[in-house]
């Protein structure tokens, strides 16, 4: 398994800049609301540090478990009218978060808006990957997960001018956020097109590939590595508990994308210079280590830098993630391949959110070994992914 040649003047299709502005249109709408969810449903709703990480975790599991059937499916019907679907759930149901009263009509909300996500996250990976050539998927990818983070960088910042102006006024901002959710719809109808007709896949065929080991062990590195990545939400409870005001933390998530969306910026070409598992191993080892200096953090000065650190690691990582598993991707089925592993990914997001939330609460020393366990499980599958990486040079040797 070898990178293709490096082009580093091809310029990237219109397409590929369309679904970047989708993802910055959605990102915004979510994270206006994202980073105030932890207050809402502890102060608002009666909830805990538990509740928190019950609903995170029970709304990406139910995104995981849509993106297998919906990338097998956008293999045989095409990528655009599930993305149009998928964003179309989230532009509805993202804003009703105005509307509840409990941690269980919370949860509903949220699950709803992951589902839509779900739905859509696979077929719109995999129609980058169907544009680009091999040699630009890792600059593609990258500027997908800079406008991505770009807008979550933006949501805060207005959502914390909005309270600025109208105190108090939460539910009206979460309201509000179906603004940006319809002008999405509206680039997707407008821009985002299929490649020419492909032989189309039968869904149960894809839903069920034959998968060798070496694909099982990078998958099972995934999976370990979803098990320890608990909510981002935890971040800025952490922030809040060392000392950062309420009305601040929108800006602890500004900074935090913002450093997700340089560094994906950049990490492209980074990707496609080297090779994406070499680049994905490096983005976990400096997610572990992050995490390992936020567990012996106790001053918020040293906190800050290291959250905005693993934000460095995502912006690395997430582009990686998708050029290797586009890269390893038998022809004409990148769908099911991004569903097979979002799937994968998802399934540790109910766990890693009730760990993350029991041993904050319950567990010796609280948020420290929280954050200890995430920094062990990402090393441990850096190390497997090392291993896998290995296996394909093994195997390719003894092809030639």
């Amino acid at each position: 398994m070898t990178a293709a040649p490096f082009k580093p003047d091809a310029a990237l299709p219109p397409t590929v800049r369309a679904i970047g502005w989708t993802s910055f249109l959605t990102d915004l709408s979510s994270e206006a609301i994202y980073p105030l969810l932890p207050a809402f449903v502890i102060r608002e709703l009666g909830g805990t540090s538990l509740t928190v990480g019950i609903i995170d975790g029970i709304a990406n599991a139910v995104a995981a478990g849509v993106r297998l059937p919906s990338g097998a499916l956008s293999d045989a019907v095409g990528r655009r009218p599930l993305m149009l679907v998928g964003y179309g759930v989230s532009a509805v149901m993202r804003p009703l978060m105005g509307l509840v009263a409990t941690p269980l009509a919370a949860l509903f909300v949220r699950a709803a808006d992951r589902f839509g996500k779900g739905i859509r996250s696979a077929p719109r990976d995999s129609l980058v990957a169907d544009l680009v050539e091999p040699s630009m998927r890792g600059r593609a990818f990258g500027h997908i997960r800079a406008m991505d983070h770009a807008g979550a960088a933006l949501g805060p910042l207005v959502a914390m001018l909005f309270l600025l102006a109208f105190p108090g006024r939460e539910r009206t901002l979460f309201l509000l956020a179906i603004v940006p959710g319809l002008f999405t719809l509206v680039v997707i109808w407008k821009f985002v097109r299929d490649p020419p007709q492909r032989t189309p896949i039968a869904p149960r065929t894809a839903l069920a590939p034959s998968l060798g080991l070496h694909n099982w062990i990078l998958l099972g590195s995934v999976g370990i590595w979803a098990m320890g990545a608990s909510s981002e939400q935890f971040l800025l409870m952490r922030a809040a508990e060392l000392g950062t005001p309420p009305a601040f933390i929108p800006l602890v998530w500004l900074a935090y994308s913002l450093a997700k969306s340089g560094s994906a910026a950049v990490s492209g070409r980074i990707i496609d210079r080297w090779h994406p598992c070499a680049a994905l191993a490096a983005g976990w080892l400096v997610f572990a280590a992050a995490y390992g200096g936020l567990a012996l953090s106790v001053h918020l000065a040293a906190a800050l830098p290291l959250m905005a650190l693993v934000g460095v690691a995502y912006g690395l990582s997430e582009p990686a993630e998708r050029s290797l598993v586009a890269m390893v991707a038998p022809e004409g089925r990148h769908g099911s391949a991004f569903g097979w592993y979002m799937l994968v990914q998802g399934i540790g997001a109910l766990p890693a959110g009730l760990l993350a939330g029991w041993l904050w609460q319950q567990g010796p020393h609280g948020p420290q070994t929280a954050l200890a366990v995430t920094a062990i499980l990402s090393t441990l599958a850096c190390g497997v992914l090392v291993l896998w990486g290995r296996g394909q040079k093994l195997a390719a040797a003894s092809d030639i």
